[in-house]
């Protein structure tokens, strides 16, 4: 008479794809008329089949790729992920295009200022300078609405365009000789705000090839 350790070691062989060292009709047979023993056989079955690794037979065989398991078991998040990367890329490159629009309206704007009759050439040719600026920032967000990976760069001659005009900003209020530029401080400012949404939302957690990958490192 075997006992129940004995079947149960069986059972746990056969799980890991081992030799059970007990015959296997045997153990079927005991297995049909002891309920402990069934019942350790499902709670084994079932612990096995979690690790998706089980076959029909109830042995072991861990599966060829990997990555396949892997994959598998987060293609939901994967796709979330990817969902809310694509809707950040989305959002942003319509603030990133409006803002380039603002900004070339902006240039136009200083353009037909500087065209007076009673301008100081001196004054105009600032204006002209200064509008040129206004339309290579258009140019520098339009292209990184295209390519988000050069973002750094424009943000890095966005934020020091903002340093130096909230310094000069300054300045000129504590002299009282000129009204501080707000509008210009407040473009800027969104500017570099929304080149930080669109990095986050490009290179961020919620892009699924950094956040989720089978592959080393």
């Amino acid at each position: 008479m075997i006992s129940h350790a004995e079947v149960q070691a069986a059972l746990s062989a056969r799980i890991d794809g081992e030799e059970a060292g007990l015959d296997k009709a045997v153990v079927d047979a005991h297995l049909a008329h002891c309920p402990e023993c069934a019942s350790f056989w499902e709670r084994s079955l079932a612990l096995s089949r979690s690790l998706s690794f089980v076959e029909a037979d109830g042995s072991m065989s861990p599966p060829e790729d990997l990555s396949d398991v892997i994959y598998a078991g987060v293609e939901t998040e994967f796709r979330k992920l990817a969902s809310r990367r694509l809707l950040g890329l989305s959002i942003g490159r319509v603030i990133l295009g409006v803002l380039a629009v603002l900004y070339i309206v902006w240039a136009g704007q200083l353009v037909a200022g500087s065209g007076g009759a009673d301008m100081d050439p001196e004054m105009a040719s600032l204006l002209i300078g200064a509008a040129a600026v206004r339309v290579g920032i258009a140019a520098a967000l339009l292209l990184v609405a295209w390519k988000p990976n050069q973002i750094p760069g424009v943000l890095l001659i966005v934020g020091a365009m903002f340093g130096f005009t909230i310094g000069f900003a300054v300045l000129d209020a504590v002299s009282g000789e000129a009204t501080a530029p707000w509008l210009h401080l407040g473009m800027l400012l969104f500017t570099s705000a929304a080149l930080v949404f669109m990095w986050v939302a490009d290179r961020g957690p919620s892009n699924p090839l950094r956040t989720l990958s089978a592959g080393p490192q």
